[in-house]
């Protein structure tokens, strides 16, 4: 984990002031633990760049756990981000009815014509992966707390 020296002196963190560094947001449970897999579940989905300062902002304003909010960010990376938004597109076709465009040639293609459809099917997967993740996270920690139960009964 960074130091909180590290992460004061850190420029592009300074976004975020002192807030990131309350121990609230560094320590887990059930609650904190849900909404960091859910932020980051929403974050991985935008097609936008800095998933994760999206990521530590939603953290930060729901009271998540910071870490595991970053690192499920990175479940899009450099391999999986291409997949990932041609997915998202192919939905948001479906989902608003167009006709879904040749991608030959992507230079060629005009960013405006496929942004309706990447935006709305990126935005609906956001949705849903967060909604899941934050309600497998639950049913997750659920189970766990229920075994530790059974263990120490018998």
């Amino acid at each position: 984990m960074p130091s909180q020296a590290s992460l004061r002196n850190n420029k592009l963190l300074g976004l975020f002031g002192e807030r990131l560094l309350e121990p609230d947001y560094w320590h887990h449970n059930r609650h904190s633990s849900a909404i960091a897999m859910a932020a980051g579940l929403f974050a991985v989905w935008l097609p936008l760049p800095l998933h994760s300062f999206i990521a530590i902002g939603l953290a930060l304003a729901l009271r998540g756990y910071l870490p595991l909010a970053i690192a499920v960010v990175w479940l899009s990376n450099p391999l999986t981000i291409a997949p990932m938004m041609y997915g998202a597109y192919q939905l948001g076709v479906r989902m608003l009815g167009l006709p879904v465009r040749d991608f030959t040639n992507l230079l060629e293609h005009d960013f405006w014509g496929i942004a309706p459809p990447l935006l709305t099917g990126a935005f609906t997967l956001a949705v849903i992966s967060a909604l899941a993740g934050w309600l497998l996270t639950r049913l997750y920690w659920r189970c766990k707390i229920i075994r530790a139960w059974q263990a120490r009964r018998r």
